[in-house]
């Protein structure tokens, strides 16, 4: 990178950021079938349109402490969070790969990967608008790259990008569909969604063939690394929750709605926090726990446990709470812990369940950086399919 480029770097952080207040809006209508165009902005809780002087993006966040100027409803931080992330990304980016269709590439993927992280973590959606339309943008970056060697040999030009790219994503469609195929023939469950085959279709689009493979196999690696520390988080913040409601039945109330529900000893909420409540047929605070509807029933009857267990002076926990409907729109594996406290039965809740798109996400961008390099090491000399789209 020139020095003089240097400069431009903070209007890409900018740029960046204004992509990440987009990303946001993708986040939070996509899994709902709402437009991304319209209507426009407005408070989640009030309904009311914000104004463009709040709308800047982590700036007012920031000056308006979290909340909504109207209904001084708070604000969730992922809006910012996320606008500092994919501006961050721009700017690596561009510092790593210069002012060009490379660095385009890489910001383009890196902003598909944080929306389709989001909405796979919330709501287990990867939307095909993000899939299928960063396909087609791969797709279209590829050419443009190809766009000198056309002009100097014609259409034989485009081997060597846009052809990759087209075989990247035909062939990571083809594999993780296939392996879903086959883990459905053998144990009769599905095995990979189709959201995910159009994920890693997208992604091939821009590592290419040899960089599917190496997506796919960072993603299962890091899924088996990283799956055992949510789990010691989770316990070290349920043991302080624990022994924080049992200091009185005002603060066992206040972990309840924190993280979970609080029960009196006869089986009515006393508070309910927000992954209780997410669930369909859960009964608000103030109605007996066994009025819940049958999607809730998995809970209801890890509460009855729990209930008999602390009468005997004994907490229960389990691992894996499988909560669906009957359509499958609403999915989450819970795990649970209950344990008496002042005021009744604390119920800790936490989701447990991390879709393998969000494993997919973090690898395709690590591919994408250093895979080059990798395969290069890996193949010992040997042509690599693909490797031109990579840095």
């Amino acid at each position: 990178m020139r020095p003089e480029d240097v400069l431009l770097l903070p209007f890409v952080f900018a740029i960046g950021a204004v992509v990440g207040s987009f990303a946001n809006v993708c986040i939070h209508r996509m899994p709902r079938g709402e437009s991304v165009v319209s209507p426009r902005s407005r408070c989640p809780g009030c309904a009311t349109p914000i104004a463009a002087s709040d709308n800047v993006p982590i700036l007012s966040w920031l000056l308006l402490r979290g909340r909504c100027r109207a209904c001084r409803a708070p604000i969730s931080p992922r809006y910012p969070l996320v606008e500092a992330l994919v501006g961050a990304l721009f700017f690596a980016a561009a510092f790593l790969h210069g002012f060009g269709p490379l660095a385009l590439a890489g910001a383009i993927l890196a902003t598909a990967a944080v929306i389709l992280t989001a909405t796979d973590l919330e709501a287990r959606v990867l939307p095909d608008e993000v899939t299928l339309g960063v396909l087609a943008l791969g797709l279209l970056v590829a050419a443009w790259r190809d766009l000198p060697a056309v002009r100097a040999d014609g259409l034989a030009g485009f081997a060597g990008h846009l052809l990759p790219a087209a075989a990247g994503a035909a062939f990571g469609a083809a594999l993780v569909w296939g392996v879903g195929e086959a883990y459905r023939l053998v144990r009769g469950a599905e095995g990979m969604g189709f959201g995910d085959v159009k994920m890693i279709a997208m992604i091939g689009a821009f590592v290419g063939p040899a960089g599917v493979l190496l997506t796919l196999f960072l993603a299962s690696a890091v899924g088996t690394v990283f799956a055992g520390l949510p789990a010691l988080a989770r316990n070290v913040a349920w043991s302080i929750s624990c022994a924080a409601a049992r200091g009185s039945a005002e603060r066992a109330s206040r972990e309840g709605r924190r993280r979970g529900l609080l029960l009196s000893p006869d089986g009515e909420v006393r508070a309910a926090g927000g992954r209780w409540l997410e669930i369909p047929g859960a009964v608000p605070e103030g109605s007996p726990i066994e009025a819940a509807g049958p999607v809730a029933r998995p809970v209801v009857a890890f509460a009855r446990l729990a209930r008999r267990r602390a009468a005997a002076g004994r907490s229960t926990a389990f691992g894996r709470l499988a909560v669906e409907d009957e359509t499958g729109e609403f999915f989450r594996v819970l795990a649970a812990r209950g344990g008496a406290v002042p005021g009744g039965l604390l119920v800790l809740l936490s989701r447990v369940d991390v879709p393998f798109g969000v494993y997919l996400a973090v690898a395709s961008l690590v591919a994408w950086q250093w895979g080059g390099r990798a395969l290069e090491l890996l193949a010992a000399g040997l042509v690599i399919p693909g490797r031109s789209l990579l840095p």
